[in-house]
């Protein structure tokens, strides 16, 4: 069985659904630290006429909290995000076979970021008609070791999986040693280029706006039923 795990992110790029296409579990890594560098958290990027503009969740103050245990500050950033999602993708093609229903997400009273951006991922993974399994980091065994290698086989071992499924990103700090009886594999996600509003493509936004623009498109399938397992 393999695993994937990684952080509940807003509105995730696409990099994410297609590791996620390509398990058949995916950890949500909801008590990992809350952290405002990384950058993804609580926020993303859409395509304006402008170029790329970020989408902030505003959130309570959240220095060595959990994900899980992130709170959002109350606002008016739903209604900005609407309404910025209208204003940038009313003439992409497929935009209004899908408003509804992220409006619909957007407008309920979130209070938890973790809650908003599970919610945002079970919908996009929908859209992109990827089946695979949610579970959360917080429903499985507490690992005992704060090394994050541990901690990723640890919970793939708690799930009964055989191989970890990691984003490229894992070459930077996974020590490939500690992998004996689960198998490590890198997942191999290359943005490629799709049709797009506002002139020349711009790879890793959100992944709202490949869906906006192509819906399921043979460019979408393809993309995700392309990567090996």
């Amino acid at each position: 069985m393999i695993v994937t795990i990684h952080q509940p992110n807003y509105l995730p790029y696409l990099g994410f659904f297609h590791k996620m296409a390509n398990a058949d579990v995916l950890v949500l890594y909801d008590t990992a630290q809350y952290s405002k560098q990384l950058g993804f958290h609580n926020r993303n990027r859409i395509k304006t006429p402008q170029g790329a503009q970020w989408l902030t969740v505003p959130v309570q103050h959240a220095t060595l909290r959990a994900i899980r245990d992130v709170q959002i500050v109350d606002g008016p950033w739903a209604l900005r995000h609407r309404q910025a999602l209208d204003a940038n993708y009313r003439r992409a093609p497929c935009y209004a076979s899908y408003e509804k229903e992220i409006h619909a997400v957007l407008e309920k009273p979130w209070t938890s970021l973790a809650d908003l951006n599970e919610a945002l991922i079970a919908l996009v993974a929908r859209w992109l008609s990827i089946r695979t399994k949610i579970v959360h980091a917080s429903e499985l065994p507490a690992p005992q070791t704060d090394d994050a290698t541990a901690k990723n086989i640890h919970m793939v071992r708690s799930l009964g999986g055989d191989t970890y499924l990691s984003g490229q990103g894992g070459h930077d700090y996974l020590d490939e040693s500690q992998f004996t009886d689960v198998r490590l594999v890198y997942d191999a996600f290359t943005p490629t280029p799709y049709p797009q509003l506002f002139g020349e493509f711009m790879p890793n936004l959100a992944a709202i706006d490949a869906v906006f623009n192509c819906g399921e498109s043979i460019k979408l399938r393809k993309m995700f039923g392309d990567a090996s397992r």
